[in-house]
């Protein structure tokens, strides 16, 4: 669908993490709840006849109450949130200095951007690489410190989908709503040594991950309609 240019400029000059920000999700798939879409049925008739499995199902009945209710189906709080929220700017500064990025070549926080009328993400960042020029970055703040050892064996995008599918889809996502050809993915920790606080990698664009996630996003809009009909009818 095609996206309102008055709606384009008014969300490119809308702050992550305001009141605003949080009312242009509502109803609509992002990229940090997409992989939901990407998981599949639990048997193998289902999954051969193209069906949603039922957590893809689940996040749709979300964005459907989102619609109904005016108000976020993820409200969560909790001491690891807290953490990621309070190292993230630090976090993304050791990046932009790891990988020599000049202050006007990165773009901490960017705004919400639609990739259609139902799917929308919003960057931790956009930096410059020699090899890509103009990249995005996603980067993660784990309370629990396993999950920073585990995101720093993350080498390529295949390690990255085994250890973590959920940051995979993301990532993808972004690329697609962003039209950029890499992604930045970094974790970060202040508590371990120093030479192990940020490891980061670059992500390129898989087309067959992107053309699946097309297809997907579009049969879970399709569903998430007629749920939504035959729940106000």
């Amino acid at each position: 669908m095609e996206i309102n240019p008055y709606l384009a400029e008014y969300m490119a000059a809308v702050n992550q993490k305001t009141a605003a920000w949080d009312k242009l999700r509502l109803g609509r798939f992002t990229g940090s709840g997409i992989s939901a879409l990407m998981t599949n049925p639990k048997t193998k008739a289902a999954n051969e006849a193209g069906e949603l499995s039922e957590t893809a199902k689940k996040y749709i009945y979300e964005k459907v109450m989102e619609e109904v209710t005016g108000q976020s189906a993820n409200e969560a709080t909790s001491r690891a949130i807290d953490w990621g929220n309070e190292w993230e700017e630090h976090a993304l500064k050791e990046l932009q200095k790891a990988i020599n990025c000049p202050d006007d070549r990165f773009e901490y926080k960017p705004a919400f951007k639609l990739f259609n009328d139902y799917f929308g993400c919003s960057p931790d960042a956009f930096a410059w690489l020699p090899d890509f020029e103009r990249v995005g970055v996603e980067i993660k703040c784990p309370w629990n410190s396993v999950n920073h050892f585990l995101h720093s064996q993350v080498k390529t995008a295949e390690d990255l989908k085994k250890v973590n599918p959920d940051y995979y889809w993301q990532i993808m996502g972004n690329m697609l709503t962003h039209n950029l050809p890499a992604w930045i993915f970094a974790s970060y920790d202040p508590r371990q040594p120093e030479n192990r606080r940020l490891h980061y990698v670059v992500i390129e664009a898989e087309i067959d991950a992107l053309n699946e996630l097309c297809e997907r996003m579009e049969a879970a809009y399709k569903y998430k309609e007629s749920v939504k009909t035959a729940w106000l009818s």
